[in-house]
C-alpha cells in the first residue's frame, strides 16, 4: 500500500506547485524581437507584452538603450483605447507610456517600440522598469501589483552593411519617441550679482552709520 501511495503523493505535490507558480505569474510583463540580427539602416521593433486576469487602464515600459547604435523612433499600441502620454524622453531611456479612459485586457502585445539602427555593433534592449496601470478604490492611476518581470533583456546583433528602412509607421495612436531637448539656462552676468552685493553692502552700512549718529 505505501508503494503506491508514493507516487500519488508526489504526483498531488507537483500539481500543487504548478498551481502556485501559475498563480504568482499571473500578471506577468516581457520584451522580445522578431529577431535577432539587423543591418544598418533597418527597424528594429521591440514589443512589449504582459499577461494579465486584470483589465488595466494603463501601463509604462522605460526600455534602456545605447544611443551609439540604436535611435528610438515612435511606439504604438494595438489595444484599442489606449492613447500615448508625451514624457519627456532622455537619451539612452525610452519611456513609452500609455494610458486609457475605460478598462482595457492585456493579453499580448501592449505596444510596438520601433528603433533605427544606426551602425554594426552588439548591443541590448533592456526594461528597465515596466508596470500596468489600474484605477484603485479611490478613483486614482495606481500600479497593479504583484507584476513579474519575465524576459528582461534582447541581444541584437547589428550588421555594418546598409540594409532597407521599413515605411514610417504614422497615425493619431503613434508616439513618437524623440529625445527631448530642453532650453539651455541663460547665462548669468556676474557683474550685476556683484554690483547688486555692492549695493546692498553700502546701503547697510549707511543704515548702520546713520543709526550710531542719531544715538549719538
Amino acid at each position: 500500500m505505501k508503494f503506491f501511495l508514493a507516487p500519488i503523493l508526489f504526483i498531488v505535490l507537483s500539481l500543487t506547485s504548478v498551481f502556485v507558480v501559475n498563480a504568482q505569474t499571473a500578471e506577468t510583463i516581457w520584451i522580445q524581437t522578431s529577431g535577432a540580427s539587423y543591418k544598418t539602416g533597418e527597424t528594429v521593433t521591440a514589443t512589449i507584452n504582459a499577461i494579465s486576469s486584470t483589465p488595466i487602464q494603463g501601463f509604462t515600459a522605460q526600455i534602456r538603450y545605447d544611443p551609439a547604435c540604436l535611435l528610438p523612433v515612435n511606439a504604438i499600441s494595438p489595444i484599442s483605447g489606449m492613447n500615448g502620454l508625451a514624457v519627456p524622453q532622455t537619451s539612452g531611456l525610452v519611456d513609452a507610456s500609455y494610458a486609457s479612459t475605460t478598462p482595457q485586457t492585456a493579453n499580448g502585445v501592449l505596444a510596438e517600440v520601433r528603433f533605427t539602427a544606426l551602425k554594426g555593433c552588439q548591443t541590448n534592449l533592456t526594461i528597465e522598469t515596466a508596470s500596468l496601470v489600474i484605477r484603485n478604490e479611490s478613483g486614482f492611476a495606481a500600479p497593479l501589483t504583484g507584476v513579474n518581470i519575465d524576459q528582461k533583456a534582447i541581444v541584437l546583433n547589428i550588421d555594418s552593411a546598409v540594409g532597407n528602412p521599413q515605411p514610417v509607421v504614422s497615425g493619431e495612436s503613434v508616439l513618437p519617441l524623440a529625445l527631448t531637448i530642453f532650453p539651455e539656462p541663460e547665462p548669468v552676468n556676474w557683474w550685476i550679482v556683484v554690483l547688486l552685493v555692492l549695493l546692498v553692502g553700502i546701503a547697510i552700512t549707511t543704515v548702520i552709520v546713520v543709526y550710531k549718529l542719531s544715538r549719538k
